[in-house]
């Protein structure tokens, strides 16, 4: 036998699934295993909420369609509780241009879209390799490693690849079992017992230890997807997340998609919520970000024992009958002004510059925007959420009002500006 075949088949042999060999074939009928237990089971909405409109469940078929007119991910959710440590094994069949996922240890997220989930996924893409069973994050780091790939993400969110070879293909329109199994931080996938994605999360503000499983239909041409024998298994942990990892001095630094541009940065979904500061009206919080009106010095200083580093202000010099650059740096806090009184001087520069200064914005370096009232904020916060969260305008002009929008001019020019940079 030459060589190099050999050493390929000795590849494959050892990322094969161990327990592959043994099963029947993807698309069969099969018992339940033991120790695991059906997201099939009953009717539709027995089993699954959320968009049902797009799928149905027949003779033990779970299937998903769209005639390519659908303009968001749509998403369904199983029933089941939510998922820590598990193996999930399920038969897919998608059509050659389908595009779908499996969701797990995700969060249905209702304040982003209706039924929107966001979390980890194993993509199902039959007509490209290099995402056909890669582990994805809807709505949040986006790709995390790429099919035939194994992917360390270390503690401050950079991927790194370890190990890769080329990327297996799988035809479409016919059964495929995909397999995964999680257990801590570290993910494996497997089609058809042929590992297709290795991952290590080592990054405590990005990673999810627990959530649910849902399943996926993809804006972009008409498709169907189908999925039987979806069964899962949960397994009890054993030990925390290894956070010890080894990361070959060779391994190569990923380039985020979007370009470095995107370096360590993730969807704006954080939710937004109510939040309080002394003395200070209209405080909310979006993870590491605060949106707030004229915050007083024990404001600061409360903001800062929070964990605030910097300040940005909108707020006009001709509106102030004090020093404010002075009033946050006596707080030991950075001090970033970005001016405009009204909607006639929200330029697109000055929206842009605070979005940037936003996007920098982490656990160890949050940020807290304000204006006066909060009404200015609230129209900067309708072109980040949008632009940087992926969010729908609805969703993010609802959120701006939230925050403390009132004035119908400064909500036209942040539409105005989302719309064009949408095109």
């Amino acid at each position: 036998m030459p060589l190099a075949l050999l050493v390929t088949l000795l590849l494959t042999a050892s990322q094969l699934s161990p327990a592959f060999a043994n099963e029947p074939a993807a698309g069969t009928p099969r018992e339940i295993p033991a120790g695991s237990e059906s997201l099939l089971e009953g009717s539709l909405a027995d089993s699954w909420e959320g968009s049902l409109d797009d799928w149905t469940l027949e003779n033990g078929v779970l299937t998903g369609t769209t005639d390519g007119s659908v303009k968001v991910n749509r998403f369904i959710t199983s029933k089941t509780a939510p998922v820590e440590d598990f193996e999930l094994e399920v038969d897919v069949w998608v059509s050659a241009r389908g595009n779908s996922g499996i969701q797990y240890r995700s969060e249905v997220r209702e304040d982003l879209g209706p039924n929107v989930m966001v979390g980890y996924q194993c993509d199902v893409v039959a007509a490209t390799p290099k995402y056909n069973g890669m582990l994805y994050e809807e709505r949040g780091r986006r790709i995390l490693c790429h099919t035939a790939e194994k992917v360390v993400t270390d503690a401050d969110g950079q991927g790194w690849v370890v190990e890769s070879t080329e990327p297996p293909k799988f035809a479409p329109e016919t059964w495929h079992r995909y397999k995964v199994r999680v257990v801590g931080n570290h993910h494996q996938h497997w089609i058809d017992g042929i590992k297709t994605a290795e991952h290590f999360d080592l990054d405590p503000n990005g990673r999810s230890l627990s959530g649910r499983i849902g399943v996926q239909v993809h804006v972009g041409p008409p498709m169907e997807i189908r999925y039987r024998n979806f069964f899962v298994k949960r397994l009890t942990p054993t030990t925390p997340p290894n956070d010890s990892v080894e990361i070959p001095d060779d391994a190569e630094k990923i380039v985020p998609q979007g370009g470095w541009k995107n370096a360590g940065k993730r969807d704006s979904n954080h939710k937004l919520e109510k939040a309080e500061l002394p003395g200070t009206r209209n405080v909310h919080r979006a993870g590491p970000i605060w949106l707030a009106g004229q915050p007083t010095a024990e404001a600061l200083a409360a903001a800062k024992k929070a964990g605030v580093k910097r300040v940005i202000t909108l707020r006009s010099e001709r509106e102030l009958d004090f020093d404010d650059e002075a009033l946050v740096k006596n707080a030991g806090l950075e001090f970033h002004a970005v001016r405009f009184g009204g909607h006639q001087q929200l330029t697109d520069e000055k929206i842009h510059a605070v979005c940037q200064l936003l996007q920098a914005a982490d656990p160890d370096n949050q940020a807290l925007l304000h204006c006066a009232s909060a009404n200015r904020v609230g129209a900067i916060w309708i072109a980040y959420r949008v632009l940087d969260g992926r969010q729908t305008l609805e969703n993010a002009i609802k959120e701006g009002k939230q925050v403390g929008l009132l004035d119908p001019d400064l909500q036209k020019a942040a539409v105005e500006y989302v719309q064009q940079r949408k095109r």
